[in-house]
């Protein structure tokens, strides 16, 4: 028997209540989907008892990798069967080999490598913390919960959804009529694809919320990490710091009279030259960024998930470029 019918048993044994069904039975893809047209509203009613909870992300890695260890005499044993197995997260970059982390680290500015980094976690057990950083949602009492039915419910960003806890019971709602025999997506929130591919081992080519980082180097002086949101806006921060290490000594005599308080001085343009400058020098790093990720996009050759992460980067800092070129037409960098 495969294990997808005891889990949907001990789920209605469970008081777990949806009006979805499970679909991908027996493959690598599980998900939810209508058995027939409903309006928008709920899609899922879970007991809190029914979830695995904890304070934190390491606190609930180490609870599941417990439950793991004591095998059928977990309450939760059913559930614990359908969590995909280690193998299932290659797609993570902590679990990339060597050879395609340092291809990636080529060609994104060491984005990946410094959020591995940032995530890593030795002391836990990997294929735990891999299940909770990919599946657990957060709750309203700021505690992490791994949720049965709801971790088989995928992201899409434009998709409203609300969470709720009444009576220790978490219910979900979205604000999409559902469609007879389609899969039903969920948001987990606004998140740029170096969250999703971390966190989650997929990437979009379209992501409407996705923000790129770019270290702009200077000579003498430490670099600058600048933020290019979706609709290539950049970071006003950033901006800041820039005007402030390419500003003359007069320059910044100015900002200093004119403005004592060290958050707010370089918020504001301080010269022309200051300015165009400052722009320059973004456009160019930016420029410099596109064209190596597009490089790096096509060297990936059939490796689509680093094509898609690589072309979309370049995307957002080309856009980057042009909203800088709405205010400065003529800029040359």
């Amino acid at each position: 028997m495969r294990p997808e019918a005891p889990f949907l048993s001990w789920c209605t044994a469970q008081g777990i209540a949806s009006p979805l069904q499970l679909q991908g039975i027996g493959t690598s893809y599980r998900y939810l989907a209508s058995p027939n047209d409903q309006p928008e509203g709920r899609i899922l009613e879970v007991p809190l008892d029914a979830c695995i909870v904890d304070s934190t992300k390491e606190a609930l890695a180490e609870r599941l990798a417990h439950e793991r260890s004591i095998g059928s005499k977990s309450k939760y044993g059913p559930y614990l069967d359908v969590l995909p197995d280690l193998e299932s997260f290659s797609n993570f970059p902590r679990f990339w080999t060597p050879k395609r982390r340092d291809f990636v680290f080529d060609y994104d500015g060491g984005e990946v490598e410094r959020r591995v980094a940032t995530d890593e976690r030795k002391e836990l057990d990997p294929w735990a913390y891999a299940c909770v950083s990919s599946r657990a949602n957060f709750l309203n009492d700021y505690r992490y919960s791994l949720t049965p039915l709801l971790d088989f419910l995928n992201h899409l960003s434009t998709v409203g959804t609300s969470a709720s806890i009444n009576d220790e019971k978490l219910s979900l709602s979205i604000n999409r009529e559902l469609k007879a025999g389609k899969e039903v997506y969920i948001s987990y929130g606004a998140l740029s694809n170096i969250d999703t591919l971390c966190d989650y081992g997929f990437v979009s080519s379209d992501n409407p919320c996705n923000i790129e980082m770019m270290e702009i180097r200077l000579l003498g002086s430490p670099s600058v990490a600048l933020a290019v949101y979706p609709d290539g806006s950049i970071d006003k921060s950033a901006v800041a710091m820039l005007r402030q290490n390419l500003a003359t000594p007069e320059e910044l005599e100015m900002a200093q009279s004119r403005d004592r308080n060290i958050l707010t001085k370089f918020s504001s343009q301080l010269s022309d030259r200051n300015e165009l400058d400052v722009f320059s020098l973004v456009c160019s790093s930016l420029d410099d960024g596109a064209q190596t990720a597009s490089s790096g996009a096509a060297e990936a050759g059939s490796d689509q998930l680093v094509a898609t992460y690589l072309s979309a980067r370049a995307a957002t800092l080309r856009r980057g470029i042009a909203k800088i070129l709405e205010q400065f037409p003529d800029l040359e960098y």
